[in-house]
């Protein structure tokens, strides 16, 4: 049975809106603290507005335009007017500095950027040396915009509420998600409507999601974790959302508390920020039921979360190849925290060696999901074959999407983490777990933050270097982090090196940057 059928993101929510027309899906709390609402029928509205727009602009099937935006309404309403013309919608990093903008518009060829004044500068710098391109600016606080610049609202405003002719359909491509690029140029994930309805349902069955929850939202939307850990989900099940322009750790339960969140969708940084904040009245008074989660915390941490906060967490495995989460924490019974989770409903995860053989019981190797192309696993990378063709294997048994990240399961199916394939350390003859290390170091009373990488050694191939965030300046010293770590690792996984920074780099959604410590290390043999 296909759990899809003919369905897009567009139809779905359609759907819905004919059967609760008034209630409301989305509450936006905008960057200076204006509130706005939509029920499910004016935002069914706007998005037809949003699907007239592009048409009036000359988009249609198979076209691209880009969202260069924080957190705002114009990513779900796009989104979901590309899914009924047809066309593909690339959320990007506002973040982004100018020769990564101009590769991720150049490569996914974007015809039209929706951006905010904060980005326009940069926006308007790259695309006066590319041809063709349209700007249309959202608002997102109560400032005067530029003149001479398309307003996103306006534009709305004079568009029809009717939907126009339609083109989308489940096999289509709705939406090229960029990988982070760490190691190498982004690759441009090709993601149907029917990945996203598939990646919605398997979600929504392993958390136990329904039509009465409302989903806080605070990730980046340019982000994977945020659409398919809360935004589709919500659509697929036809509960409500309220969207953050940004998260804020001292706000966010006090948001919650205020907007009656039920779930929520985070990582392992975010949570950290938060365990960090003083004890507020709103850290128990909330009514979430459940935090899905990626990257894990220690031992302690975990302890003081569920003292403190009262929220249970899921942990995930997923990446933005798959669309979905093929390993999750039970939602019944014991969660194991400490491993990613168990198989879902929907998939099939195996852990193999460098042959391709079954791992056994407590055996690292390489974790793969099976799936189908363009519905249970991406259709593919975006004029790459190459990559594409390295991480979908075709094999007797199906498809098999090659992750690159290396993990291991117990007796039980749960599955845990040991580290990126890249970011395995190689010291003579050894592979050290990187994250390992960086468990240990969190453990550390004084550590706020870290991160372990592999350096190149003449001697032993790599050195292990452990970039720390002392909690206060003088509270640590290097032989205090080496005496710890020949306490709690093997003598081989002790950092050679041991560096003190102010903050390490994190993308959007709290992943450390690894290759920007690197290449910092490397050019100027320091950070």
């Amino acid at each position: 049975m296909d759990i899809v059928g003919g369905r897009t993101l567009y139809s779905t929510f359609t759907a819905h809106a004919s059967l609760q027309p008034d209630r409301t899906w989305l509450i936006f709390e905008r960057e200076d603290g204006r509130v706005l609402r939509w029920t499910w029928r004016e935002f069914l509205d706007s998005v037809h507005q949003a699907a007239n727009l592009l048409r009036s602009m000359g988009i249609g099937a198979d076209d691209v335009v880009n969202v260069h935006l924080t957190n705002h309404p114009a990513c779900p309403q796009l989104v979901l007017a590309a899914s009924r013309i047809g066309a593909i919608v690339v959320p990007t990093n506002s973040k982004s500095t100018d020769d990564e903008f101009r590769y991720l518009i150049e490569h996914s060829g974007s015809r039209v950027v929706f951006t905010e004044q904060s980005c326009l500068q940069i926006v308007q710098s790259v695309l006066s040396m590319l041809s063709d391109r349209e700007v249309v600016l959202c608002r997102t606080d109560g400032d005067q915009l530029p003149t001479g610049v398309r307003v996103y609202e306006d534009e709305l405003a004079r568009q029809p509420t009717s939907p126009p002719p339609g083109e989308g359909s489940a096999h289509r491509v709705v939406q090229l998600l960029y990988t982070s690029g760490t190691t190498s140029r982004p690759k441009g994930v090709m993601l149907t409507n029917a990945n996203f309805i598939y990646g919605g349902e398997v979600f929504r069955g392993a958390t136990g999601l329904r039509v009465e929850d409302r989903h806080i939202i605070s990730l980046p939307l340019s982000h994977a974790a945020a659409q398919c850990h809360a935004l589709w989900p919500s659509v697929v099940t036809g509960c409500s959302v309220v969207l953050m322009s940004r998260f804020s750790a001292s706000r966010f339960f006090e948001q919650a508390v205020e907007y009656e969140a039920t779930m929520a969708a985070l990582f392992g940084a975010p949570l950290r920020m938060l365990l960090n904040q003083p004890p507020g009245s709103a850290d128990s008074a909330h009514a979430i039921r459940n935090i899905t989660f990626a990257q894990s915390l220690t031992a302690e941490q975990y302890d003081e979360w569920h003292r403190r906060f009262d929220a249970p967490l899921q942990q995930l495995w997923g990446m933005t190849e798959t669309c979905s989460l093929p390993i999750m924490s039970p939602l019944v019974g014991e969660r194991q925290l400490a491993a990613m989770g168990r198989p879902v409903v929907g998939y099939e995860s195996r852990i193999v060696d460098e042959q391709g053989l079954e791992c056994d019981t407590g055996e690292a190797g390489e974790l793969i999901v099976r799936g189908t192309p363009g519905r249970s696993i991406m259709k593919g990378y975006l004029d790459d074959p190459e990559s594409t063709a390295e991480a979908l294997h075709e094999e007797p048994s199906g498809t098999w999407l090659y992750s690159g990240d290396t993990a291991y399961r117990d007796a039980d199916d749960y599955v845990y983490f040991v580290d990126r394939a890249k970011e395995l350390i190689k010291r003579s003859g050894e592979n050290i777990s990187s994250t390992e290390i960086e468990s240990v170091l969190l453990s550390m009373p004084g550590v706020q933050d870290a991160s372990v990488l592999g350096v190149p050694d003449p001697i032993r191939d790599e050195s292990v270097v452990a970039v720390i965030v002392p909690r206060s300046p003088d509270e640590l010293s290097a032989e205090d982090v080496v005496r710890y770590c020949e306490d709690n690792l093997a003598p081989f996984k002790v950092p050679q090196e041991i560096r003190f920074v102010d903050e390490l780099p994190r993308t959007s959604v709290g992943k450390v940057q690894k290759n920007i410590i690197r290449e910092e290390i490397l050019e100027t043999g320091e950070l």
